[in-house]
């Protein structure tokens, strides 16, 4: 079954309010084994309103829209469904009575304004879940199946999960959930991963099952998802596994873990195998590596501490390695790291990585986009972690 969702509303498209309805949808809808094929936002046209229902209902199955339908002129999505399926409104003296209840119940005096609020398309019925004062609808017209909920968030959530979802397994013919396995690179950007991995791609774009998807995640790496629709999560493995072997093996050391693993939990893990401790100088970093290691690791016997200070001191790079050797001789850490970063042109900043194994000296340059200062301290942190991670990877294969 295809799903659309629609959400309303003049401030999302003036940029002055965020849609967070329609991507929780559509994870919802997701995990029942529906799949979104559009979502369309409107603002609080009548006109526009109803030529997106009409069209929504031309091409989906199952549509769902948030908001307009508060008490207020501009809340007039129930009006746009009424003109786009050619339904009269119709007046419910039982939802109006419910609706005064509530007020009641909360003590506050209800406005005429709300009793626009008991109006719905003929044919409609009420969701069940009806946590404020605005009733979310159920139609069915045509074999699609339209649902209206409130665009507050909270509202909508309940309708959602008491109302909407239960009434949509039933109409699905089998419970069938995605699951997905995820490999996260980092090394090379999205599209030579993508293109690595082409053959693959073009194998799985003429199979049902399993679907392959790339996604850029930033500090968290770049996303291989691989992805299958099945009733079980022992159907989906089944499907993925030769897929995802296949995918790990062309793309080698680029894959630096699976599912929720991160760059951090990756490279404590691999310290803590070879009882190697780690100590960092962080002055361009600002702290965020120290940070993300507490976050991301479970247990830190392997981080012997870090050195922040002040980026605006503006040190050299023969600086930040007389900085490393110092704090190796007053940690006592086996590997000690810092990252130095310059801006050389507009927009680019050269990032030096340094690593210090003993009396070993690691260097690494590279030039990276230059537009944000705290994207720019994102991805010094993951390229610095990333050079820890395969340099302990040299290590590991020369002890072998």
């Amino acid at each position: 079954m295809k799903a659309e969702i629609i959400v309303s509303g003049s401030e999302l498209l003036l940029g002055q309010s965020i849609d967070t309805n329609g991507p929780w949808i559509a994870r919802k809808l997701s995990e029942i084994g529906i799949d979104c094929h559009f979502k369309s936002t409107v603002g609080d046209n009548l006109n526009n309103m109803a030529e997106t229902f009409t069209k929504a209902i031309s091409r989906a199955d199952i549509i769902l829209c948030t908001g307009g339908l508060g008490p207020t002129q501009d809340d007039i999505t129930k009006e746009a469904l009424a003109e786009a399926t050619g339904l009269e409104m119709l007046y419910d003296d039982a939802l109006a009575e419910m609706i005064r209840d509530k007020f009641r119940k909360r003590n506050r005096e209800m406005s005429d304004n709300n009793l626009r609020q008991a109006y719905y398309p003929k044919g409609a019925s009420i969701l069940e879940a009806f946590p404020g004062t605005a009733p979310g609808i159920h139609l069915e017209f045509k074999g699609k199946h339209i649902f209206l909920m409130p665009g507050v968030p909270s509202e909508m959530k309940v309708m959602m999960r008491d109302s909407v979802l239960p009434t949509l397994t039933k109409l699905l013919p089998k419970i069938e959930k995605i699951y997905t396995k995820t490999l996260r690179c980092w090394g090379k950007g999205e599209s030579d991963i993508a293109g690595i991995l082409a053959d693959i791609n073009d194998e799985l774009d003429h199979l049902p099952n399993p679907k392959l998807s790339f996604l850029a995640s930033g500090i968290e790496g770049i996303q291989v998802r691989f992805s299958a629709k099945t009733e079980t999560e022992a159907e989906a493995l089944a499907l993925i596994t030769p897929f995802l072997e296949r995918a790990q093996a062309l793309l080698g050391n680029l894959c630096f873990g699976v599912d929720d693993a991160s760059m951090e939990s990756t490279v404590a893990a691999m310290l803590e195998k070879k009882c190697l401790t780690l100590a960092l100088y962080e002055s361009f970093s600002e702290g965020m590596i120290s940070m993300r290691l507490n976050e991301k690791s479970q247990t830190l016997p392997y981080f012997k501490g870090a050195w922040i200070e002040s980026r605006e001191q503006d040190l050299s790079v023969e600086a930040y390695k007389a900085k490393l050797f110092y704090i190796q001789s007053l940690s006592y850490a086996d590997i000690v790291v810092t990252v130095h970063g310059v801006e050389i042109s507009p927009n680019n900043l050269e990032l030096t990585l340094l690593l210090q194994h003993h009396d070993q000296l690691r260097e690494k340059t590279m030039v990276i986009p230059y537009f944000n200062h705290q994207i720019a301290v994102s991805f010094s942190v993951i390229n610095l972690l990333n050079m820890v991670r395969l340099y302990l990877l040299e290590i590991f294969n020369e002890q072998d």
